[in-house]
């Protein structure tokens, strides 16, 4: 099930908000209901700082040519998706610094409006006591908090990249993502005690202040933990499972149907077949795009169910709905990856323009699941003929 919802695009880079940007925004709305807009227009200029924060990671990868897939914004900050497997460390360093760069810079950029801007209040408009000199003076604790947060040495942080980035100077990607996470486990117990121990020494702080720091401390470690731990699965897959190409998992438990093709058809088909997934591509502005359908078929179909017939009626091109494709000789650790980045279960193999597979995510976990652990035995077993 894909977690977040597309909202521009951005010199031809999807931008997407994170499920939980979203629950801080409607947050924000329902408190902005009894204490004013403040606090919803300090939310919306996070927003902001965090995707100009992620536009400075994209646009050095550009600049660099590096394609940049998305963007996807989170509460305390983002994930620029670039496909950093190929790219050298000192430009993967570059990459992962541009964004707390960006975030000191607009730091100190709003702390010199905050000195210079006139003492106007907006309290008509905002519903609270607040100037514009207080809104630059968050935006400069907001962005320097984000750049610092961001430059921590825990992966995938930024600051867990630049760590990757040098420790690939002497050891291989899957090595170095193994040390990066393992560091950066220790950071995040770090990071746990010392935030306990700093709340323990505030005077006179209650209890509810407390358990709301700590659950939100929690928050951010469970977050940095997953994205850490999907990093190391996904270096365990490139290194373990390399020699397996997606054509290898692919299944031909499909319906393969043009897009001209009525409902009613594909029904019978399905019924015929015995699989409900169905594909098909078309050419779009000269890009070849691949689909499936999405509909529920009753089991019968009433004569008086006029909706339902009217349905059927359709053609399969009212219902499509897209989804990624991959060459199907491509490395299935590529494949793993990108229905990853697009929250995709199904993935369609094209040769030569036309569907030729499906790849289903339970049938790769469950290849995966098989795979890696008698690879993994296999590269022990090796490491210990190796002579000392």
């Amino acid at each position: 099930m894909k977690s977040n919802t597309s909202i521009l695009d951005i010199f031809h880079i999807k931008i997407e908000l994170h499920w939980t940007f979203i629950m801080l925004l409607l947050f924000a709305l329902l408190i902005s209901a009894y204490s004013g807009l403040y606090f919803f227009i300090i939310i919306l200029l996070l927003f902001l700082m965090v995707l100009l924060h992620e536009l400075a990671h994209s646009a050095t990868a550009l600049a660099n040519g590096i394609e940049v897939k998305k963007i996807i914004l989170f509460p305390l900050g983002g994930a620029s998706i670039i496909d950093l497997d190929e790219v050298k460390p000192d430009l993967s360093l570059k990459i992962a610094l541009a964004g707390p760069v960006m975030s000191i810079f607009l730091g100190l950029l709003c702390g010199i409006f905050a000195v210079i801007a006139p003492q106007i209040m907006l309290t008509q408009w905002l519903g609270a006591q607040v100037s514009i000199i207080s809104i630059f003076q968050i935006l400069f604790i907001l962005n320097i908090l984000l750049g610092i947060f961001n430059i921590l040495p825990a992966f995938p942080l930024d600051g867990g990249r630049v760590m990757k980035s040098a420790l690939e100077r002497k050891h291989d990607n899957f090595t170095a993502t193994k040390i990066a996470v393992k560091i950066s486990n220790i950071i995040l117990i770090i990071f746990i005690i010392f935030s306990i121990i700093y709340e323990l020494l505030i005077p006179g702080i209650s209890f509810a202040y407390f358990t709301f720091v700590l659950i939100w401390d929690l928050i951010i470690v469970m977050f940095i933990y997953g994205g850490a731990q999907s990093e190391l699965g996904m270096a365990y897959i490139t290194k373990y499972a390399s020699n397996i190409k997606a054509r290898n998992v692919a299944s031909k438990d499909y319906i393969l149907v043009n897009s001209t093709m009525k409902m009613k058809d594909l029904y019978k088909q399905i019924l015929k077949k015995g699989t409900h997934t169905t594909l098909f591509s078309t050419f779009e502005n000269g890009k070849l795009n691949t689909y499936t359908v999405a509909a529920k078929f009753p089991v019968s179909i009433p004569s008086n169910y006029t909706k339902q017939a009217d349905m059927l009626n359709n053609t399969v091109n009212n219902y499509k709905v897209k989804i990624p494709y991959i060459n199907y000789n491509a490395p299935l650790s590529k494949a793993i990856e990108k229905m990853r980045y697009e929250g995709a279960s199904i993935m369609a193999l094209v040769k030569n323009n036309k569907i030729v597979g499906l790849l289903n995510s339970q049938h790769i976990e469950s290849i995966i699941a098989l795979h890696l652990p008698l690879e993994i035995q296999k590269d022990k077993q090796k490491s210990r003929e190796i002579p000392k």
